[in-house]
């Protein structure tokens, strides 16, 4: 079995790993589990119960049954000015969902089931919820495969059960058609491709294609999209064509997602510009963009929201992350600076949230905006061997990190709505209570769970 990891000198050639009978068998585990994990994924439809998420799957629908993102037909008593959700937005004598349009058509395909059924049916059975449990796992699939190319098989499936069940993925990307979920399959995929494309080069285009992609349905995802170009050039020599053509197809990609959102919406910002220019009015925050260190300290550490307080397990992936960073390193399929620019991808991407004045994601369960980051937590998780023997408390402390993130994870599945998001005050106007030690998402969702009797409210 070739070895995850490999110290190799700067330019030196990276051996291709091989896919023998054992990672193919790996390949079919994770087939074979997406289906179950699916079903896992859709036991608590609250979870992801708001507005964007329905007009995302409304949107999917109408492009299945008329080819038209219209949503007319859903609405046909709306007049412009009188519509009450913010997920909806008129423009001319249309009424288009608010999320963006290659968002939907990621997940039309898997609304084919629903096809002929009308609108109204689409709650009773839980469209929402079953699409995104299906793209989800089928980004699992994507991530497990990915993993095996770069660690040891026992390494790369155990990465691939923690993100899948002890990170967001549980309460946030598997539960409902966010943004998140419609860009994480074409990430995965566009970072896989990424990974091998210093040794065929041809896979700059495609790699670069399939982040575009994930970046016209989150547009955050955009470092990935430009770097993959910046390798490209660094790793092609005279053959610029295929640097060219990596940009071209990024750079076509991206014009096109801003085309339809200035045609559907009026605005290069697409439905979401209304929520970005009256966001204070609605949030206590001074502006949609606002860069802080304490936003992104949030987003990894308040008690309510950061991502370890959640998922403690991910801080075991730091070592991972240094030798992403550093010069010497490489995975076996992966050459230094192609891994070197993935790992920087990952962290343009998380300092991007530092200047999101909402950085707690609205009312939802736990750090939602780090969806985004979990495929590169997954890799520098992957490349960090596990403690074991020979580190008994550290192989314990690894041990419950494991336990306390699934565990987590199910907390929130099982009492979700708590009460917390709006009780005292809505989270949105009162987010001091982010960084409270007495009362957080958790130890109210915990208390939930053990006096079930008690009512909660709507958050």
């Amino acid at each position: 079995m070739a070895r995850a990891l490999e110290l190799s000198r700067p330019g030196a050639p990276v051996e291709r790993r091989a896919w023998d009978a054992q990672r193919l068998g790996a390949v079919v585990v994770l087939v074979v589990a997406a289906p179950l994990l699916a079903a896992l994924y859709r036991e608590n439809p609250s979870l992801g119960a708001v507005p964007e998420t329905a007009s995302a799957t409304l949107t999917a629908h109408a492009l299945i049954r008329t080819g038209n993102p219209r949503l007319n037909e859903y609405f046909p008593k709306a007049v412009p000015g009188r519509l009450r959700s913010y997920a909806l937005r008129f423009h001319g004598d249309a009424i288009y969902g608010i999320e963006p349009l290659a968002s939907s058509l990621t997940f039309a395909p898997f609304l084919l089931g629903y096809r002929d059924l009308p609108p109204a049916a689409l709650d009773r059975r839980g469209a929402n919820s079953r699409t995104a449990a299906r793209v989800t796992a089928l980004s699992v699939v994507l991530l497990g495969i990915w993993l095996l190319d770069v660690a040891p098989i026992g390494r790369a499936l155990a990465v691939t059960a923690i993100i899948a069940l002890g990170t967001c993925y549980r309460t946030v990307v598997g539960v409902a058609l966010w943004q998140h979920t419609s860009a994480t399959p074409w990430l995965l995929l566009g970072l896989m491709l990424w990974s091998r494309a210093r040794q065929r080069t041809v896979l700059f285009p495609l790699a670069g294609a399939c982040l575009a992609v994930a970046t016209a349905c989150r547009p955050i995802l955009v470092p990935p999209a430009l770097l993959v170009v910046v390798d490209a050039w660094s790793s092609t020599g005279l053959r610029r064509t295929v640097t060219w053509a990596t940009g071209a197809i990024v750079a076509a990609i991206g014009l096109l997602a801003l085309f339809g959102n200035w045609r559907l919406h009026g605005s290069l910002l697409g439905g979401r510009a209304e929520i970005v220019s009256t966001i204070a009015t609605t949030h206590a925050v001074p502006s949609y963009f606002h860069f802080s260190i304490l936003n992104m300290l949030g987003l990894l550490f308040a008690p309510s929201r950061g991502l370890f307080p959640y998922s403690p397990v991910l801080l075991f992936a730091v070592p991972g992350l240094l030798l992403c960073l550093g010069s010497g390193a490489s995975a076996a399929t992966m050459p230094a600076p192609t891994l070197r620019w993935v790992g920087i991808s990952g962290i343009l991407i998380f300092l991007l949230y530092g200047f999101i004045a909402t950085w707690w994601g609205g009312w939802v369960f736990g750090p939602r905006y780090m969806a985004d980051v979990m495929p590169f937590f997954a890799l520098w998780l992957a490349l960090t061997p596990f403690p074991g023997r020979k580190r008994p408390l550290l192989a314990t402390l690894f041990a419950a990190s494991i336990v306390w993130s699934i565990a987590v994870q199910e907390l929130g599945v099982r009492t979700y709505p708590c009460g917390w998001n709006d009780s005292p005050g809505n989270i949105d106007l009162t987010p001091k209570r982010l960084w409270s030690l007495r009362d957080t998402e958790i130890s109210r969702c915990l208390a939930r769970l053990t006096s079930p009797s008690e009512p909660a409210t709507h958050g």
